[in-house]
């Protein structure tokens, strides 16, 4: 832009020294004056520094893989790294060794860089192939087929009614629906129900 404008007024410069304008007398007419500045252009030009930027020292990254995790872990914070652990089921490696890296061992790296481990846990345990075992049931009751209402069962003795005269072992604590032979002896007056309050 102020190039343009420096032609242009070199150029109107120029015209008007070579094309002097007379008057009607024949007599060159001066030249007009002109109080013209050009602008003043100030110009910054950027600096660069020669200067190397200062150099960070790279850290070798260990070798960890079959490394307990504590020891990979106190080994990468020697040199000023970071461990990130994340887990990974296997029967190859025992469980809490180190399996895989995430950058090669003997690589440089930056201080503080943060190396991700992947250690080795136990697998969750096989499914069972037995089959399952049925729920308890209880044992079959014997009772006595003479009697309903109440299980009178068969092999421990005789039964007589609670209350009455009857010296037990065993006895009725209600009444009895007498169905077959009345081997108690229960229903006395043979209507059929034994131990009738």
């Amino acid at each position: 832009m102020v190039l343009a404008a420096l032609l242009l007024v070199l150029g109107v410069v120029a015209l008007s020294d070579d094309d002097s304008p007379t008057n009607d007398a024949g007599q060159a007419t001066p030249a007009p004056t002109s109080s013209f500045s050009l602008p003043t252009v100030a110009t910054t030009l950027a600096t660069t520094s020669t200067a190397l930027p200062a150099t960070i020292a790279k850290v070798t990254v260990p070798r960890l893989v079959g490394l307990r995790l504590a020891r990979a872990k106190e080994s990468l914070a020697d040199r000023g790294l970071t461990a990130k652990v994340t887990y990974r089921s296997t029967t190859r490696y025992s469980a809490g060794t180190v399996i895989s890296q995430s950058r090669r061992a003997g690589a440089g790296v930056l201080p503080d860089t943060t190396i991700t481990l992947v250690v080795a846990k136990a697998p969750p345990p096989p499914p069972s192939t037995a089959p399952p075992a049925p729920p308890p049931t209880a044992p079959p009751q014997r009772c006595h087929p003479s009697y309903e209402g109440e299980c009178l069962k068969v092999g421990i003795g005789d039964y007589d009614c609670a209350g009455g005269s009857g010296n037990g072992p065993n006895y009725v604590q209600g009444t009895v629906r007498v169905v077959g032979p009345d081997e108690f002896d229960l229903d006395r007056d043979g209507d059929g129900l034994g131990c009738e309050a």
